[in-house]
C-alpha cells in the first residue's frame, strides 16, 4: 500500500526473524549492513536447512550482491512522502479501504486532524457511517496505535495535505523526488495512441485538475460539522479542532468538478491494469467528473477490471454491471471528453 517495490513478505519475515525490524518505522531506519546481516543470515538458514548448493558457499565467504540491497533501501526512501490517503489506507484500519481513505483525505486534509476527529465528526462525513467512524477513532484513540503512528513520524514520513485549492500543490508533488523514485521507469501509458488519451498530457489530470467536492456538499457538510461538533462550554480542545475544520470548508473552491463528463457515474477498480496505475485511473475518472468508489453495488455505473480481478469482477457480474477493460475505460474517457 505504500508502494515500497521489493518489499515482499519474505523479506518482511527474514527482517523480523532477524531482530532488525519491530515495527513499521524500523524500516526506515534500515541501512545497508542491516539488510547484508538480514541476507547472509537467511542464506545460512537455508543452507543448514539443505537448501541449494550456491547457498551456502555464498553465506561462508559473506559475499553477497548489494544491488538489491541500494534498491530496496531507495524504494523504501521514496516513500516517505506518501499521499496523505494512501497512508491512511496502509495503516490498516477496519472498515477502511481506498475509498474511505481518500473520503477521510480529501475533507479533513491532515492527518493531525484525522487523528484527532471524534467518532461524531467522522460520521457526518460522506459514505461514512456509525460502524466506520467509531472504528476510525478507535484506531487512533488506541495508545499502540499512537506510539506507532508517532514513531512512523518521526522516522521521516510526511504524508502531504489533501485540501487545497486548485492543483498547484498536487502538481509540486507530482514533481517531487519521491514521485520521481517510485515512477523511474518510463510510463506505457504515455505511449498510448493520442486518440486513447482523453487529456493531452498522458495518463495524470490536466494541470489545475483535483479532486473536490461541489459547493453545495460543502455547504451541507459545513452545517452538518457545525452541528456535530459543537463544543461543550470550557472545551477548548474541540472548540480549536471544530474552527480548524470550518476553516478548511470555507477555503474550498465555490465550484469544481460538479459538471463533468461523467458527472453522476460510479467507476470501481479491481485488478492490475496493463499500463495504468490505480492512482492514474482514479485521478483520469475523477478529472472527468467521475467518482471512484471501493464497493460494487446496483448504484455502480462501471467496473474497470485488469488481470487477477476478483470479487468485485464476480459481483459485477452477478448485478449486471457494465465491464471495461483499459483499453474501454481510455475509449470512454476520450468520448466523454470529446462531446463535453
Amino acid at each position: 500500500m505504500m508502494d515500497i517495490e521489493g518489499l515482499g513478505d519474505r523479506y518482511i519475515d527474514s527482517l523480523v526473524e532477524c531482530d532488525l525490524i519491530h515495527g513499521v518505522a524500523d524500516l526506515y531506519k534500515l541501512t545497508l549492513d542491516d539488510l547484508l546481516k538480514m541476507k547472509r543470515m537467511a542464506d545460512e538458514r537455508e543452507a543448514s536447512e539443505g537448501g541449494t548448493a550456491e547457498a551456502a558457499p555464498a553465506a561462508a565467504k559473506g559475499k553477497v550482491a548489494t544491488k538489491w540491497a541500494d534498491n530496496l533501501l531507495g524504494a523504501i526512501a521514496a516513500s516517505r512522502q506518501p499521499p496523505l490517503e494512501r497512508l491512511l489506507f496502509a495503516l490498516g484500519i477496519r472498515h477502511v479501504g481506498e475509498s474511505t481513505a481518500k473520503t477521510l483525505a480529501d475533507w479533513l486534509g491532515s492527518l493531525a486532524l484525522v487523528r484527532r476527529a471524534p467518532a461524531a465528526l467522522l460520521r457526518v462525513l460522506p459514505d461514512i457511517g456509525g460502524t466506520v467512524a467509531e472504528a476510525i477513532a478507535d484506531f487512533f484513540a488506541e495508545p499502540k496505535n499512537q506510539a506507532a503512528l508517532d514513531a512512523l513520524l518521526a522516522a521521516g514520513v510526511s504524508p502531504g495535505a489533501s485540501i487545497r485549492p486548485g492543483g498547484a500543490a498536487r502538481a509540486a508533488r507530482r514533481s517531487g523526488p519521491a514521485h520521481r523514485a517510485r515512477h523511474s521507469e518510463t510510463d506505457r501509458a504515455a505511449r498510448a495512441p493520442a486518440a486513447r488519451r482523453p487529456h493531452a498530457g498522458g495518463p495524470g489530470p490536466p494541470e489545475g485538475v483535483r479532486r473536490v467536492r461541489p459547493a453545495r456538499d460543502s455547504r451541507r457538510l459545513a452545517r452538518r460539522v457545525d452541528g456535530a461538533t459543537r463544543p461543550p462550554r470550557g472545551s477548548r480542545a474541540l472548540s480549536t479542532l471544530r474552527s480548524e475544520l470550518l476553516a478548511q470548508l470555507d477555503a474550498l473552491p465555490i465550484e469544481a468538478g460538479s459538471d463533468g463528463p461523467l458527472a453522476g457515474q460510479t467507476f470501481v477498480l479491481t485488478g492490475t491494469l496493463p499500463s495504468l496505475s490505480r492512482d492514474q485511473a482514479a485521478a483520469l475518472i475523477e478529472g472527468a467528473g467521475g467518482k471512484v468508489s471501493g464497493s460494487v453495488s446496483k448504484k455502480t455505473s462501471y467496473v474497470v477490471a485488469g488481470s487477477e480481478a476478483g470479487s468485485k469482477l464476480a459481483k459485477a457480474e452477478s448485478l449486471g454491471v457494465a465491464i471495461l477493460d483499459e483499453e474501454g475505460l481510455l475509449a470512454l474517457l476520450a468520448q466523454a471528453g470529446s462531446s463535453s
